[in-house]
């Protein structure tokens, strides 16, 4: 009997969520049935209905809840509003069809930027002349949201252990079965459980069912008034102290700190929300005052962003900072001294997320007209020769040299090097620019204020590899043996990696453990060779500083005596904090 009213319930949810929100589960099956496809083509053929579809889904999610709440006894505006979510909806996929997603960066952030639009205010709508607060809303999102991916993870971990079972007993199943259930568990089921569990915005508040989704949880109410406000307090103590502390200097010119405040106060801004309904006299008194320390941390945290931009000049990244600082200290404005005025906290956000999508003043676009600007200011066609490159008799000086390098730098990330009608030709920023310049591109995180290169080893990673659209030709009538190797697959204990050589009685030992690697070449029992390659540890920063992708001569080192020659051709290399050197090696012997 229990499992019946179980399952009644769950079909009477599922059948309610389908007649509430009819054109969101549509594209929300669009969007599946097009990952599916691109999954099963193994390919990004459908990426663009899936991503277009996802936003038509959020929009039309929204405007079902608008028709509920805000515009319910509008009637007349029901079908304009749809229909201007689908005209909507089919611009911006007319967009994605003349751009390339993943590699197109320009795209790629104004797709997140609308992603976080329509979130923010598919959250915000239903609070439009309702009887529910923002906070309220924001709890059953959260609640819904955390609900329906703990319900979709235990459900895919089942599917996945089926499937496993089935592929071990019976017969393999290719990894596209694990995918399709992925697509339809994480993409169809879960956004649809979520829907489910939002309160219906035409009903009273004081239903059952309104009351139970709008009510803080047990786990969420402990989840924030005993864990999220006393660690926020602790690290706002630890964040007074700095700012203190280095008030005269580093905290306006240090950039990691700049992502820490933008977390505390995004963070912070949630709290305030979500402690609002809270009995606890502590979180009351935490909700009464934290927004005043809040607001100064705002100011700090946008002055010092300000500083920053006039200092380089803005890229996107300093844009959408900027336009965050002007938010949180509006929204905190509010929130501390006009608290009737709340619910306009978040249409603030997203009035200033639409404005950085507009074209012309968009994030991108103004971040890239700021960079050229900020490098016609330093360099001008009168200063190249014929051959296209800086005279010789042109000195810049450090700060000049920075600044060329970050803006290069941007501007070849966003595709946007053709800005500089200067430059020669078919620019190629990798292999050119030092050409032209004179200089390391990465001078600006490379180099200190004296003009000195920075310790290389003081980073954490370092790849390089051998360049493969070079073909590569190697003379092996020179050599008697090619060996071809990797670090991955060998053992760590020495004498283990032991291989038989062309030469008689001749084998190679290769020892690599963390940071050592060695190459003894053994003839009779006796070394002639001890190559030790552990150098390239250090050698590989300096290597990457300019590109991670070199040349034949740059990843060739010969070792040479009186009885043989080695040389060892890097095909690959990585390097970390923990001393790791890991890649795969052409090592050519010559015997004399």
């Amino acid at each position: 009997m229990n499992k019946m009213r179980i399952f009644d319930k769950l079909k009477e949810r599922g059948m309610h969520v389908f007649r509430r929100f009819p054109l969101a589960i549509f594209f929300i099956l669009a969007a599946t049935i097009s990952s599916m496809l691109s999954i099963q083509m193994d390919q990004n053929s459908f990426t663009r209905e899936a991503v277009s579809s996802g936003l038509a889904a959020i929009l039309f999610a929204t405007g079902h809840l608008a028709v509920e709440g805000v515009l319910a006894q509008k009637k007349k505006w029901h079908l304009p509003l749809f229909a201007s979510v689908f005209i909507l909806s089919l611009l911006y996929y007319v967009y994605l069809l003349q751009t390339d997603l993943f590699t197109n960066e320009i795209s790629f952030i104004r797709t997140l930027v609308l992603y976080f639009i329509v979130v923010v205010a598919f959250i915000a709508v239903p609070t439009i002349k309702s009887r529910f607060t923002f906070s309220e809303t924001l709890v059953a999102f959260i609640t819904s949201l955390f609900s329906s991916l703990l319900i979709a993870v235990v459900f895919y971990i089942g599917v996945a252990a089926i499937l496993g079972a089935f592929s071990t007993l019976f017969t393999p199943l290719s990894f596209e079965w694990f995918g399709q259930a992925a697509a339809l568990i994480f993409i169809f089921f879960a956004p649809a459980f979520f829907l489910s569990g939002l309160p219906v915005y035409n009903e009273e508040r004081e239903t059952a069912s309104a009351h139970t989704a709008v009510s803080r949880p047990t786990l969420l109410s402990f989840l924030v008034d005993f864990i999220i406000v006393p660690l926020l307090l602790i690290f706002s103590v630890l964040l007074i102290a700095y700012i203190g502390i280095n008030i005269t200097g580093e905290f306006w010119l240090d950039n990691l700190i700049e992502p820490m405040l933008i977390s505390y106060v995004s963070i912070g801004f949630i709290t305030l929300f979500l402690t609002e309904y809270s009995s606890k006299p502590w979180v009351t008194a935490f909700n009464r005052y934290f927004p005043y320390l809040l607001l100064v941390i705002a100011i700090f945290q946008s002055v010092s962003s300000s500083i920053k931009s006039f200092e380089l000049g803005l890229t996107h990244g300093r844009y959408f900072v900027l336009l965050f600082g002007i938010f949180a200290i509006s929204g905190v404005l509010i929130y501390a001294f006009f608290r009737s005025f709340k619910k306009v906290i978040p249409f603030i956000l997203v009035a200033l997320g639409v404005v950085s999508v507009l074209p012309l003043v968009d994030a991108v676009s103004i971040g890239i007209a700021s960079q050229v600007r900020q490098v016609n200011t330093v360099v001008d066609e009168e200063q190249l020769d014929d051959d296209g490159r800086v005279r010789s008799d042109v000195e810049f000086s450090h700060e000049d040299r920075v600044q060329i390098s970050y803006s290069f730098n941007y501007l070849e990330q966003t595709n946007a090097l053709d800005r500089l009608e200067w430059l020669p030709d078919n620019f190629n920023y990798y292999n050119q620019f030092e050409q032209v310049f004179g200089f390391d591109p990465y001078y600006y995180a490379n180099y200190d204020s004296d003009g000195l290169i920075q310790d290389p080893s003081a980073n954490d990673y370092a790849y390089i590899e051998l360049d493969e659209t070079i073909p590569l030709v190697l003379p092996v009538t020179e050599f008697d043996d090619v060996i071809f190797f990797a670090t991955y697959w060998l053992h760590h204990t020495p004498g283990e990696n032991r291989i038989d050589l062309n030469e008689p009685d001749s084998e190679m030992i290769i020892t690599a453990d963390g940071s050592v690697l060695t190459l003894e070449i053994i003839q009779d029992e006796a070394v002639v060779m001890n190559f030790d390659l552990s150098f390239l540890q250090d050698e590989i920063y300096v290597l990457s500083e300019s590109s991670q992708t070199l040349t034949l001569d740059e990843l060739s080192f010969t070792e040479e005596n009186e009885e043989v020659k080695v040389t060892v051709v890097v095909n690959r290399l990585e390097t970390d904090s923990t001393d790791y050197l890991g890649g795969a090696f052409t090592v050519l012997i010559d015997y004399k």
